[in-house]
C-alpha cells in the first residue's frame, strides 16, 4: 500500500511565499545546467478557438523527483467566473511508477513564473531601478509586480498597458505602495523605464526597439505558445538573451524564427559559468517561457513542509 499525498491550493498558499519559490526556481535552473534536472518535450494544442492544453514533464534526478504538469488555458472559463488558467501537478515515484502526490497547479504556476521573473531582475537588471513598465495588468502581471518590488525595493513608479484597458485591480494593488500611471500605448509606458515586464498572451510585437532607453532590462514572461511574440526581432538582435531552457524559447518563446540570436542559459549564469550584464548601457532580456523543473523543485518544497507541518490530505493507494 502506497500513500498519496495531496495539496490543495489553501495548503500551497500557508506553504509557499515568494523567498521559498525563489530558491526553489534557482535551484531548478541550476539542475538543468549541470545534469541534475531534465526536461522532456512540452505537449502544447489547441483544443478550440478559446482553449488550449499542454503538459510540461521533468526528472530531478538527485532528488528522485519525477512528474508532470497539466495545463492550460480555458477562455470560457471567465464567463463562469472563474481563472482561465488552469493547472494540476502529478509527482510520481521513479522506482515504481505509483503517484506520490497530487497537488493544485494554479498557485505553483503563479508563484514559481513570478519567482523566476524575480530572478531575472535581480541578475540582470541595474540595482538603482526606480521606475517600471508593466505591459499586460492581469493575474500574472500583479505577481511578476510584486516579485520585481520584492527584489527591487526602491522603484517609486509603475508604468501600466493593457490591451484590454482593465487595469483598476492593478492600481489597487499596488497604489498604496508607489505611484502608478496608466497609458494608452505600450511605448508610452515603456518610456524612461528601467525595468519592462510583458506578461500578455500577444501574437504581435509590442515592445519595439526604439521605445527602450539603453541599459534597460526586459522580462518577457508572456510567450509559452508558438505564435505567440511581445517582444520586437530587432530587440532581440540587440539585447543579450538570456533563456530558461534555449529549446523551448526557439520553439514557443521569444527566439521563434530567430536561429542567428544567441540564447545564453540562465542556469550558466547563476553556476558563474557565463557573465551576466556586460555593461550599463546594455540591453538584456529575460525569455521565461518555464520549464518542468520549476514546477518540480516548488512542488518537493511543498511536500517536505507538508510533512513538517503535517499539512495536506494523504490517501491510500
Amino acid at each position: 500500500m502506497s500513500e498519496l499525498v495531496c495539496l490543495s491550493q489553501e495548503n500551497l498558499l500557508e506553504l509557499i511565499t515568494l523567498p521559498v519559490a525563489i530558491k526553489a526556481v534557482q535551484d531548478a535552473y541550476i539542475a538543468h545546467v549541470n545534469g541534475n534536472g531534465l526536461i522532456y518535450p512540452v505537449v502544447r494544442e489547441p483544443l478550440d478557438k478559446t482553449s488550449v492544453f499542454g503538459i510540461k514533464s521533468g526528472y530531478l534526478v538527485s532528488k528522485k523527483i519525477l512528474g508532470l504538469k497539466a495545463a492550460g488555458f480555458w477562455g470560457n472559463n471567465r464567463s463562469r467566473g472563474e481563472e482561465s488558467h488552469q493547472a494540476t501537478i502529478l509527482i510520481v515515484d521513479p522506482d515504481s511508477g505509483k503517484p506520490r502526490a497530487f497537488l493544485d497547479g494554479n498557485y505553483i504556476t503563479t508563484i514559481r513564473t513570478a519567482a523566476a521573473g524575480a530572478l531575472g531582475i535581480e541578475l540582470f537588471a541595474a540595482k538603482d531601478i526606480t521606475k517600471l513598465a508593466v505591459i499586460g495588468t492581469g493575474h500574472q502581471g500583479i505577481a511578476q509586480t510584486k516579485a520585481a518590488l520584492h527584489v527591487r525595493p526602491g522603484i517609486q513608479e509603475i508604468r501600466c498597458y493593457s490591451r484590454s484597458g482593465n487595469v483598476q485591480n492593478f492600481i489597487d494593488a499596488f497604489s498604496q505602495q508607489v505611484t502608478v500611471k496608466t497609458f494608452g500605448s505600450p511605448d508610452e509606458a515603456i518610456k524612461d523605464a528601467e525595468v519592462v515586464i510583458t506578461t500578455t498572451a500577444s501574437t504581435e510585437p509590442l515592445v519595439a526597439l526604439e521605445a527602450l532607453q539603453p541599459g534597460v532590462h526586459v522580462n518577457a514572461i508572456g510567450s509559452d505558445t508558438a505564435g505567440k511574440s511581445e517582444l520586437h526581432e530587432s530587440v532581440l538582435h540587440a539585447a543579450r538573451v538570456f533563456v530558461d531552457d534555449e529549446t523551448q524559447s526557439r520553439s514557443i518563446g521569444e527566439l521563434q524564427g530567430l536561429p542567428t540570436v544567441e540564447a545564453v542559459p540562465i542556469g550558466k549564469v547563476l553556476t558563474g559559468e557565463l557573465p551576466g550584464r556586460q555593461s550599463n548601457e546594455q540591453i538584456t532580456v529575460f525569455d521565461s517561457t518555464g520549464i518542468a523543473l520549476q514546477d518540480l523543485t516548488t512542488a518537493a518544497v511543498a511536500l517536505e513542509l507538508a510533512k513538517q507541518q503535517n499539512i495536506g490530505a494523504r490517501l491510500s493507494w
